[in-house]
């Protein structure tokens, strides 16, 4: 129970003293009263109690109530005198003030003892915050190879040195303690590392420099610094993560992905491949007639290589006097492509392909493939003019079928338009029609 405060301007705070002050001192007067018909003397000294009970728990003006009842009760129920009365008041008012100056010291004695107890109670939730923070950094010293933390004071000097950091730099903890720890950074980091000290006073900032070990090697380096306490007062966390093993697998990781990127291309270069393949070789195509046939060939020839112009030419009756038993290739010269082609083509061809149809050992047809543009073939593209011209002689049986195919491709061609070049300008020249219409075949784009 409190002693209530009663120097004060509330008055339910004073009714409440003077309440408990004559309650104390009527319990004392039935107390004295009950004993005194018993003991058949009066019990005066109960008063003196109540009293010393006031002042403990009610306070100074409570004590003077109390003392000023416990008078007048006693000159109601007695036959003392006057002056024994106010003796025996003035014993009760000084063992009031007595209670009140020990109330008052012990008062303060538990204050006291409250804010040391306080003060031991932080210190040891203190000691057991710092035993916890050196385990976990002991642990993390341990646990990763890569990661340092080092202690710094206020000024940015080491002030603890661990094996981790041993681990990473290589310096001992002797030569470390109390140097500044911008000689762990290069000479460029050594002005980053003032700024980043001045960052982190206000919060905890980090930074990617590098770092220079024992045997002046170097390595990059991540840097958290945080303070310890507000504005770095207590000093500041510095927290070192080497990158060298993660840019090592970053670097790992990035060529794994370039060379699947690059064996996803060369499958999907090679799916396409197969599929042109697959179509220019489907046997389906056999139960076509001769000219059907090698329309529809040609036609997947040039749109697997994206020929601008495709022609067979029959070598008999073009009359063709060059050598033709081997393949030519021009690039990017229309001269030459005039001089060497056995068709009509217009003049702005600047790139041509002309590959043999050999059979039973004899050239029977050349087989043309023209380009504006003056880009080279690839071997793919040459490959596949190759298989064409391998299978046209295969299917073709004789020079008879040969030059039927040529009079039937050369009549369709001058009555609708060529069909081996849908959606295109140019007409494919084929068989015996060159050498009938190749003076009219200058004047129109064929």
């Amino acid at each position: 129970m409190r002693r209530l405060k009663l120097w004060t301007s509330d008055p339910p705070g004073r009714l409440t003293s003077y309440t408990l002050a004559a309650s104390v001192v009527a319990a004392a007067f039935l107390l004295q009263w009950t004993l005194g018909r018993t003991a058949g003397t009066p019990q005066f000294w109960l008063f003196h109690v109540a009293i010393a009970l006031t002042a403990a728990y009610g306070g100074a003006a409570a004590t003077l109530v109390a003392t000023l009842l416990s008078v007048l009760l006693v000159r109601l129920s007695s036959a003392v005198p006057l002056s024994t009365s106010l003796l025996f008041g003035v014993e009760g008012l000084l063992i009031g003030l007595v209670v009140l100056r020990l109330t008052k010291v012990i008062q303060d004695l538990q204050r006291s003892l409250g804010v040391l107890t306080g003060s031991v109670r932080e210190l040891e939730s203190a000691e057991r915050q710092g035993t916890r923070t050196d385990q976990a950094l002991s642990r993390l010293d341990h646990a990763s190879e890569d990661t340092a933390v080092i202690l710094l004071d206020r000024a940015g000097c080491i002030s603890d040195w661990r094996t981790g950091a041993t681990r990473l730099y290589g310096f001992e903890s002797r030569d470390m303690v109390s140097t500044g720890a911008g000689a762990l950074f290069d000479e460029r980091g050594r002005m980053e590392f003032s700024r980043l000290l001045a960052e982190a006073r206000g919060a905890a900032t980090s930074r990617r420099c590098r770092q220079v070990r024992v045997d002046r090697t170097m390595f990059e380096a991540e840097i958290e610094l945080s303070p310890l306490s507000p504005h770095g007062l207590d000093g500041f966390t510095m927290i070192v993560r080497d990158l060298t093993h993660q840019q090592a697998r970053a670097a790992a990781d990035w060529s794994t992905a370039e060379m699947h990127a690059q064996l996803r291309g060369e499958v999907d270069v090679a799916q396409r491949q197969l599929s042109t393949l697959q179509e220019l070789t489907d046997p389906a195509l056999n139960s076509l007639g001769a000219v059907q046939f090698v329309a529809e060939l040609l036609n997947r020839l040039r749109s697997a290589i994206q020929a601008e112009g495709i022609a067979l030419i029959d070598v008999a009756a073009a009359a063709v006097t060059a050598n033709t038993a081997r393949t030519v290739m021009i690039h990017n010269d229309p001269a030459a492509v005039a001089e060497v082609s056995a068709s009509v083509w217009p003049d702005d061809m600047s790139s041509l392909i002309a590959v043999p149809v050999v059979r039973a050992g004899a050239t029977t047809a050349i087989m043309e493939v023209v380009n504006r543009t003056g880009r080279r073939a690839t071997e793919w593209e040459i490959a596949l003019v190759q298989v064409v011209a391998a299978r046209i002689a295969g299917f073709l049986e004789g020079e008879a079928h040969v030059d039927a195919a040529a009079k039937a491709w050369a009549s369709a061609g001058s009555s609708s338009g060529s069909p081996f070049l849908s959606g295109s300008d140019l007409r494919l020249t084929l068989g015996d029609g060159v050498s009938d219409d190749r003076q009219s075949a200058r004047g129109q784009q064929p």
